[in-house]
């Protein structure tokens, strides 16, 4: 290039920082291609297969259905997982609160063979139950028990009415003498027992009065002699008159009028809740009882106790039997059976000698019940004498031994058989 038609330029090259002339028109010359970066070699694959081809593009948020399946797997794992970890900690937490806090582990396996580091301890022995003897018999009850109602019915003894029901069952009986040399017995009853049939049920006699408010018992009868029914009224007695309160009642169609007069323990305990639930049941005193005495201690035989009410009829004998320490009651020359067949038993039979007065032309008695007097106390197959005292008509009838202690019966049924002063009893 000319200087005289060209103006001359100077520019700083970048590479060799030299001045270069350029002339207007003139190309613009080129920067030196760079050197060649060698490549790698390319991927020998074998003879026969088809080129590699990249992936299609995916769109954007979806995944692949193999992708979508282990998520929801993972997703499953991980709500097991939590789950299966809080049941454990709960199952770690409860058998900790019961090794520490006295629970069933803690109070069996831990105090049996000690925790580790510890001594092991022995159990504490469980409480045991304290009991107490039923006023009425003797029979084991719970300590805290309540006191119960009692049930006093009159149940008469004429031949026409037996058999007779409920007197097997009944935990005290007392047999005295009314008119006509016949007897009847006042059956008396805890509230708690069941007995569903008792009876024939008769009128009231005023002595009986008094060996039911031994009790403060529900006095059940049909009708009563007119001294009976005043003192019923004087008294304030838990009174069941058969007449005002039938419904407490059935008549047996079966039998004949008027043997046929029944009640039962059931019965009772509506008319008890119904008239007299407002009144509280008093405190019932009880004998002395103890254990049956053992096999060895019994005598190999014991007298029959006999006692003639009147006619053979009314013969009463009771007879002991060693192997079960009781006796057996016979009435008329044959053992008495309850209308269900049930034999009559006692564990205690008692003799009570009771001043006898007649009222009148019928033939009522006034047995004087207050005091004391002479008895025959049978227990264990053996008979002594005794003696009876009572303090007043609400108090307790005991019997004492000839050296002035509180005879011991056994846990069961009684029966006491009332007589007149100097009558003659076999024994």
């Amino acid at each position: 290039m000319s200087p005289d038609n060209a103006k001359k330029t100077a520019r700083q090259d970048p590479d060799s920082r030299r001045a270069v002339l350029i002339a207007p028109n003139m190309p613009m010359p080129r920067p030196p291609a760079p050197p060649a970066v060698p490549r790698p070699p390319a991927a020998v694959r074998p003879v026969g297969l088809p080129p590699i081809r990249p992936p299609l593009p995916r769109p954007i948020g979806k995944l692949p259905p193999a992708w979508g399946r282990r998520e929801s797997f993972w997703k499953t794992l991980a709500v097991w997982s939590v789950l299966v970890f809080a049941l454990i900690l709960g199952l770690t937490a409860l058998g900790w609160t019961y090794w520490n806090e006295g629970g069933r582990f803690g109070s069996s396996w831990s105090l049996r063979h000690g925790r580790q580091g510890q001594p092991a301890v022995q159990a504490p022995p469980a409480p045991v139950p304290s009991a107490k003897r039923r006023a009425i018999d003797g029979r084991p009850v719970a300590a805290d028990a309540a006191s119960v109602g009692y049930y006093a019915v009159m149940v008469e003894n004429m031949i026409d009415a037996r058999p007779l029901s409920g007197l097997a069952k009944a935990p005290l009986v007392i047999e005295a003498p009314v008119e006509g040399g016949i007897t009847r017995f006042l059956a008396v009853f805890p509230a708690e027992d069941v007995v569903d049939r008792i009876g024939p049920v008769r009128s009231a006699r005023p002595y009986y009065l008094d060996w039911a408010q031994e009790f403060d018992a529900l006095y059940a009868h049909v009708g009563g002699s007119p001294e009976a029914l005043n003192k019923l009224s004087e008294l304030k007695i838990k009174d069941l008159n058969q007449f005002s309160w039938g419904k407490y009642f059935w008549r047996d169609s079966g039998r004949k009028a008027p043997h046929n007069v029944y009640t039962s323990t059931s019965l009772l305990a509506d008319a008890a809740s119904a008239r007299f639930s407002d009144r509280r049941t008093r405190e019932t005193a009880g004998w002395t009882f103890k254990d049956d005495a053992a096999s060895s201690e019994r005598p190999q035989s014991s007298p029959d106790i006999v006692i003639d009410y009147s006619t053979p009829a009314y013969r009463v004998t009771w007879s002991y039997d060693r192997q079960n320490n009781y006796y057996v009651r016979s009435e008329g020359a044959k053992e008495q059976l309850d209308e269900d067949n049930s034999p009559i038993r006692a564990k205690n039979i008692v003799v009570q000698y009771n001043k006898v007065a007649v009222l009148d032309d019928i033939g009522r008695r006034r047995i004087e019940t207050v005091g004391e007097g002479p008895a025959l106390v049978a227990v264990d197959g053996l008979t002594r004498d005794a003696v009876w005292k009572k303090a007043s008509a609400q108090a307790r009838t005991r019997y004492y031994d000839a050296k002035g202690q509180e005879i011991e019966f056994n846990a069961g049924s009684t029966w006491v058989e009332v007589v007149p002063s100097g009558m003659e009893v076999a024994h």
